[in-house]
């Protein structure tokens, strides 16, 4: 199985990673980082969240227009997580869906077995 685990993170326990998707097609896809005001990010030390980081690399908002961004975490064995947007996420996840069109969020959950 190709490795999905982004090689800026390597320390990290859980990793996050979003896709955006329009009529089957993968428009981009984004991962967890560091920012770095060298890049143009505007951040330095701080992570960029998977969901800001598809949508930058979209670069074109006007194709989140009827799309859907789907984000996933899953953990060093390969176990999906809950991904739910931490409450920035969610706020900036409302204004693509308000201003931009984006149709729809899917986070995924961690799975418990009864």
């Amino acid at each position: 199985m190709e490795n999905r685990r982004p090689a800026v993170l390597p320390h990290r326990t859980h990793y996050h990673q979003a896709v955006i998707i329009k009529r089957n097609k993968v428009l981009a896809i984004g991962h967890n980082s560091l920012g770095s005001r060298s890049r143009g990010c505007a951040y330095s030390h701080q992570s960029i969240h998977a969901e800001r980081a598809v949508v930058k690399n979209l670069g074109d908002l006007s194709l989140l227009r009827g799309a859907t961004l789907i984000v996933y975490r899953y953990n060093a064995h390969d176990e999906l997580m809950n991904s739910k947007p931490c409450s920035e996420c969610h706020i900036f996840l409302e204004k693509c869906m308000k201003e931009y069109g984006l149709r729809k969020v899917i986070f995924s959950t961690q799975k418990t077995e009864c």
